[in-house]
């Protein structure tokens, strides 16, 4: 029936032929002929088998051929497992478990298709060619891919590739609406915009993340916005994204996950190869490595030029002035009267308006908060970086389109800033933090685990080694700030790396490279462990009291070189300003698997870093039912009821409960301990005071061979060793048995802090 073997056997005998005889007549090219004629177009196709719903899928039943011709692309391996056609119509996606669908299909190629008892329906919003699946979960049947073999049996090519059968259609990002007839129109097509930008590209950022498929959106002249996707298979992924405006080619789709309603989901453009962005600049110029200066923006003013801007504050716009057109439009010096512009020029002495750029100030952003020279006198004749648009405003030369955000300018003092910082990171990355990428391809990132939220860094996944980023803090205010205490918490993983480092600096600039002052601190961090992550590690009260003069950022830094692995360095609740806060003198068990108890052994940890192996979780409570015993009361006095990490003595798989690091060292360790289990063999475990590299400091042995059943004993030890340190419990399982035995208890853990606990100065290193 299909033509496609018979053109490769005719290639074949081609080659034989050549090689057989130097003599011979060039034999006539066999050109694939469809079988089938159509007989509907791809629009009229769409529509008839056209559902409002976000998935189905609909078995053809009338002797329906469609033809169309390629326009996609698998070869960069941006569009995975899709062939695309489209006819003088309109634009079809078909959904195919197969991949280098380009070696056969390629663009331009004409493909006639007989549609009988095939199928067509929706994935998530997407109209296509596919595949029955039922979707459990919802209860729906919608498209999957349809087996290579199944489309290889019903496609019919028909001629060669024509690339000029193509056609291209123009499309404005407002056209693209959600509507059944916008769908119908669009997804499928092969379209292009003019005249749009990305609105990420700065020069280091790339078309995807090493670690996921990555969204980076296109923006037309009006701001309305398209969301590319770029899968992190794409072999151009860390090509960086082009800059300035041009034009964009792609096939476009759409996405919706809602189980009920057809609109609120995502139009989306998949190109092919990078050559499917044409025109767009490859100058650095008004990059932040490369910005324009003040006389370079004032020649490009109204050309549709955008980007960063260098200058020095020189003044603001005069009160009552709207349209500056003399030097006594501007009030040149500070402080000055209003807070809403700033005037920069190249000279920090300049006075003729003429060289200079006004600059409006967005209301409520931290750009007014910490530039404007009414409040922040100490501003004047200092440098700053500014991107927007160069265009006129107030009659002269202007940037405008900054939004105000801190990724939108960089000062080279500090200003301002906050007397109180208590970030938990429990959501995202703050908008009031900043992300500096000096080198490599990789940045700080908001995660999770076991409902902690916090910050990391790694260079896993990353492809442009060395790597240098930084998470900067708002500016604080150490001058004016009641406590000048800084600190936060570390954990790590180390994967074996040799290169990874963490290092923590204060900095007079938002631009480590630049900054002035660039002191390192000396807090405690977490030590990577042979295997997995380390506990949280307290990094000790870090006295800012040197840098009172002013206000300053804290930086975190990860830096890596060229290795085969990449540590993972965490970081989190950042805290300033509330004042030498006791550190913890107690266990938080309570913590563990969100406060529930369980009689399954496993590992769980606490929010403060403890971390119990091989234990169940037991609770106080009114009645003796596992995990809950009456015995397990954390205040005697109150009898409230406690959380225990209940350690098992299985020798396969001995318990230990192990904590964080303890930065100002243990005077007197204290607990409670018991069993609750049948067994009476005692009890029998060891208590070890460990340094941060695990090297053990003190042992003490706990021996009751005559305790008994659902008894709680109190044990208090003289640990007086100097932090940093940490403790650690283990099950010396009396009976040496391979089956659960021996299982004890421990809860209330505390102790009071060895010696004074004296701030830790933030010394250089």
């Amino acid at each position: 029936m299909k033509r496609i073997n018979l053109y490769l056997s005719m290639l074949l005998l081609m080659v034989i032929a050549v090689g057989c005889s130097d003599e011979f007549d060039t034999p006539p090219m066999v050109v694939p002929t469809a079988e089938h004629k159509p007989n509907m177009s791809v629009a009229d196709f769409k529509t008839k088998y056209w559902q409002d719903a976000n998935n189905y899928i609909d078995t053809i039943k009338e002797d329906v051929v469609i033809h169309g011709y390629v326009t996609s692309s698998d070869v960069s391996g941006n569009i995975y497992k899709t062939l695309y056609i489209q006819d003088e119509t309109g634009g079809l996606a078909i959904s195919i478990n197969g991949n280098s669908l380009y070696n056969t299909y390629r663009i331009g190629q004409e493909i006639v298709l007989p549609m009988k008892d095939l199928f067509i329906g929706k994935y998530n919003g997407q109209q296509q060619i596919g595949y029955p699946q039922w979707y459990a979960a919802r209860s729906i049947w919608e498209a999957t891919f349809l087996p290579l073999e199944l489309f290889q049996s019903m496609v019919e090519i028909n001629g060669l590739p024509d690339v000029s059968a193509v056609d291209t259609i123009p499309c404005s990002i407002d056209q693209l609406k959600e509507t059944p007839e916008s769908f119908q129109k669009w997804q499928g097509q092969l379209v292009k915009f003019t005249d749009v930008k990305f609105q990420d590209a700065d020069g280091t950022v790339t078309f995807a993340e090493a670690s996921a498929t990555t969204n980076r959106n296109i923006e037309d002249a009006n701001g309305n916005v398209l969301v590319m996707r770029n899968s992190n298979y794409a072999d151009f992924r860390a090509n960086i994204l082009p800059m300035g405006t041009g034009d964009v080619v792609g096939l476009l789709s759409y996405y919706n996950t809602s189980a009920s309603n057809s609109t609120g989901g995502t139009w989306q453009l998949y190109i092919r190869t990078p050559n499917d962005c044409i025109g767009f600049t490859t100058t650095t110029k008004g990059l932040m490595k490369d910005p324009y200066t003040v006389t370079e923006a004032i020649e490009v003013q109204n050309q549709g030029k955008n980007g960063w801007v260098f200058g020095y504050i020189v003044g603001a716009v005069a009160p009552e002035v709207t349209n500056v057109s003399s030097n006594s439009d501007i009030q040149w010096g500070a402080p000055t009267t209003l807070d809403n512009t700033i005037v920069i020029a190249d000279d920090p002495n300049e006075t003729d308006y003429t060289k200079c750029i006004v600059v409006p100030l967005p209301q409520n952003t931290p750009f007014r908060t910490e530039a404007n020279m009414r409040d922040n006198e100490g501003a004047y004749k200092t440098g700053i970086y500014i991107k927007g648009d160069l265009a006129s405003y107030m009659n002269t030369s202007g940037i405008t389109g900054n939004s105000g955000s801190r990724e939108e300018y960089r000062m080279t003092i500090v200003t301002g800033g906050v007397t109180e910082l208590n970030e938990g990171f429990d959501n995202a990355l703050p908008d009031s933090w900043t992300n500096v990428i000096v080198s490599g391809d990789k940045k700080w990132y908001q995660t999770s685990f076991q409902e902690n939220g916090y910050a990391a860094m790694t260079g896993y996944k990353g492809t442009k080694p060395p790597f240098d980023a930084w998470l900067i803090t708002p500016a604080l205010d150490i001058k004016n700030a009641k406590s000048k205490i800084f600190k936060f918490r570390t954990q790590v993983n180390g994967y074996g790396s040799t290169t990874s480092h963490f290092e923590v600096y204060v900095l007079n600039s938002l631009d480590p490279t630049t900054a002035s002052k660039r002191v390192q601190l000396n807090p405690a961090i977490a030590v990577a462990p042979a295997s997995g992550y380390s506990s949280w590690v307290e990094s000790g009260d870090l006295d800012l009291s040197e840098f009172a003069d002013g206000s300053y950022y804290i930086g975190f830094r990860f830096e890596a070189k060229q290795d085969a692995n990449y540590a993972t360095w965490c970081v989190d609740d950042v805290q300033f300003g509330l004042g030498p806060a006791a550190a913890p003198t107690r266990d938080d068990f309570i913590t563990m698997n969100n406060g529930t108890p369980t009689a399954t052994f496993g590992t769980y940890t606490s929010k403060n870093g403890w971390v119990a192996t091989n234990c169940s979780l037991s609770m106080g409570g009114a009645a003796d039912a596992n995990p809950v015993y009456k015995y397990i009361i954390d205040n005697d006095t109150t009898g409230t009821y406690g959380m225990a990490a209940n350690m098992n003595g299985k020798t396969s798989a001995v318990g230990t409960i192990e904590s964080p690091i303890i930065p100002d060292g243990i005077g007197v360790l204290s607990f409670k301990y018991g069993y609750s289990m049948t067994e009476s063999n005692g009890v029998k475990f060891k208590v070890e005071i460990l340094d941060q590299n695990n090297s053990v400091l003190k042992t003490f042995t706990v021996d009751q061979p005559q305790a008994e059943r659902y008894m709680a004993y109190n044990y208090g030890l003289q640990v007086n060793t100097p932090g940093p340190l940490k403790v650690k419990f283990t099950n010396l399982s009396p009976t040496q048995s391979n089956s659960n035995k021996d299982r004890y208890c421990i809860w209330c853990v505390k102790w009071d802090n060895y010696g004074q606990n004296a701030p830790r100065r933030a010394r250089r290193r």
